[in-house]
C-alpha cells in the first residue's frame, strides 16, 4: 500500500483540502477509497470453512499437504481456538506457495489469503504526521 503522503500528493481533488490543512477531510477521502491490505486475523478452521468458498476443500488439500512441516503447523494453529494469523507475511507467502506447488487452486489460495484483507483506516494524527510539519508548514 502506497503511504499516505503518496496517496494524497496523487489526488489532484484533494488539492484544496491540501492547502487549507484540512486533515480530518483528507483522511476521510483517503478512508473513502476503500482500501483494503492483509492484516493481523487470527482464523480457525471453522472461520475457513464458514467463510471460504469450498471452504472444506481447502482443508482437505491442507490436510493431504501436512508432510510439508510448514502445512502441519498451519494445520495446528487452525485447531487451536487462538487460530492462525492468516495475514502474517510467513502465511501469505505460504499460501502462494502452496498454489505454486499445486496444492491449492488459484481461487482456493486467493480466498485464504481474503480472510486478511481488512479496510486500511487513516487517522487524522496520521495525516497530520504525513503532511504537516510541527509549525504547520506542509513537508517537503
Amino acid at each position: 500500500m502506497t503511504d499516505i503522503r503518496s496517496r494524497i500528493l496523487a489526488r489532484p481533488d484533494l488539492a484544496a483540502l491540501r492547502a487549507a490543512r484540512d486533515i480530518d477531510q483528507l483522511a476521510a477521502a483517503l478512508n473513502a477509497e476503500g482500501a483494503v491490505a492483509p492484516q493481523r486475523r487470527f482464523v480457525t478452521a471453522r472461520a475457513v470453512m464458514a467463510v471460504c468458498t469450498g471452504g472444506l476443500e481447502i482443508l482437505d488439500a491442507l490436510e493431504a499437504a501436512s508432510s510439508n512441516r510448514a502445512v502441519a503447523w498451519a494445520l495446528r494453529f487452525l485447531g487451536q481456538e487462538a487460530g492462525l494469523d492468516i495475514g502474517d507475511s510467513f502465511t501469505q507467502r505460504m499460501v502462494s506457495q502452496l498454489v505454486a506447488d499445486a496444492v491449492l487452486t488459484q481461487e482456493q489460495g486467493d480466498a485464504l489469503k481474503a480472510l486478511a484483507l481488512q479496510p486500511v483506516i487513516v487517522t487524522r494524527d496520521q495525516v497530520n504526521a504525513a503532511m504537516f510539519n510541527d509549525d504547520g508548514t506542509e513537508r517537503a
